[in-house]
């Protein structure tokens, strides 16, 4: 059998910025695999990385490299993915998406086991084992599913849809230091949090993992449509947690992105149906680069789905009217040199009233 290990490799850095699963857990799944099966021959790492590194043995020698991962290849004697070919694969049951592009390493294998990491993310709240899938769409058709699917329900539909056709066998996520605030890129920032998480189901370990994190669910997309699509795990009485009690490492101060803020005003229904449509351009975060860490290496430019950004001459600016707050550009800016921030008007409303980056109360 071909076992493909699907880290999260967002983009070529280094093992303690905490971005990428760490080479160490990588290899320590390895070393178990080879245990069981007596066998390191057919032992696969492949992830299509964010677009701001190329779909191209370059891009992929970059990452490997950066990530750590190329050393663990040498002494498990376990292979790299350089293929760079993909393939529109058909999924009719798909709420959201019926045809998805899939990098070739995923199509052939009979075993996929993913190793995503515990991170928050400025669009989604959380990315842990159900957008760690995202990975398996190549390089830059990542950019234009955001376009296609930029409303954040769609978007979370789209995610599931692909971790429901990938099906991986199993999840085990690095927990060990993960990224709170600003992720899942540089702008976040590392915090020890000492955990291992593992499923069969990576529904169920997101579900954990955002109850670990503090927050009220009510105020991630995600469990709206889980709600939405009647999926059974959504209820967390279906859910059978072994090893650690609950209670006992949930972490009541976890930072959250800046862009939950919106989300803790607009979770009620009066507001959001009769008053937001008005003042929503308001209210909306929206990303602004911080010029003392911007080296003016264009990569927000290129991956930007609907091209908002552009260079003045002197610096990079943004254009508000067309800019869907994606935040594809803050997540992979190489420098963390972009971050989120709101209006006057929703600072005046989100910061007085610290909803903004807080953890939410569990109701």
């Amino acid at each position: 059998s071909k076992i493909v290990i699907k880290p999260n490799f967002l983009l070529a850095a280094t093992p303690e910025k905490a971005i990428t699963t760490h080479p160490l857990f990588i290899e320590a799944v390895i070393e178990n695999i080879v245990d069981i099966t007596g066998s390191n021959k057919n032992i696969v790492i492949a992830d299509s990385f964010g677009p701001a590194t190329p779909y191209n043995r370059t891009g992929m020698e970059r990452v490997y490299e950066a990530t750590g991962v190329l050393d663990v290849a040498k002494r498990t004697g376990c292979r790299l993915n350089y293929s760079t070919e993909y393939e529109s694969l058909s999924y009719r049951q798909g709420r959201v998406i019926k045809k998805i592009e899939v990098i070739k390493p995923i199509i052939e294998a009979d075993v996929i086991i993913n190793l995503p990491k515990f991170k928050t993310h400025n669009l989604t709240v959380i990315t842990g084992a159900i957008k760690n899938m995202y990975g398996v769409v190549p390089g830059f058709t990542k950019v234009g599913y955001h376009l296609r699917f930029a409303d954040i329900e769609k978007f979370w539909g789209m995610l599931l849809d692909i971790a429901t056709f990938i099906k991986p066998a199993l999840n085990i996520m690095d927990g060990i230091v993960g990224i709170e605030g600003e992720g899942p890129g540089r702008s976040g920032t590392p915090r020890e949090v000492g955990l291992v998480l593992a499923s069969d189901d990576p529904v169920s370990m997101d579900i954990v993992m955002s109850r670990i994190m503090n927050i009220d669910q009510r105020l991630v997309t995600l469990f709206e449509v889980l709600k939405e699509w009647k999926v059974k795990s959504y209820r967390e009485g279906n859910i059978r947690i072994l090893g650690e009690k609950l209670s006992d490492i949930i972490i009541d101060d976890f930072k959250l992105p800046e862009s939950i803020g919106q989300k803790k005003l607009t979770g009620n229904n009066f507001i959001n149906t009769y008053i937001m449509p008005f003042v929503r351009s308001l209210l909306n975060p929206y990303p602004y680069i911080n010029s003392s860490k911007c080296n003016l290496c264009m990569v927000c430019q290129k991956i930007c789905p609907q091209n908002s950004i552009f260079y003045t001459g002197k610096k990079m600016k943004f254009n508000y009217r067309t800019c869907i707050r994606c935040f594809c550009c803050s997540e992979m800016c190489p420098e963390g040199a972009i971050d989120i921030k709101y209006s006057f008007v929703g600072n005046l409303i989100f910061k007085r009233l610290e909803l903004a980056g807080k953890s939410g109360k569990r109701s």
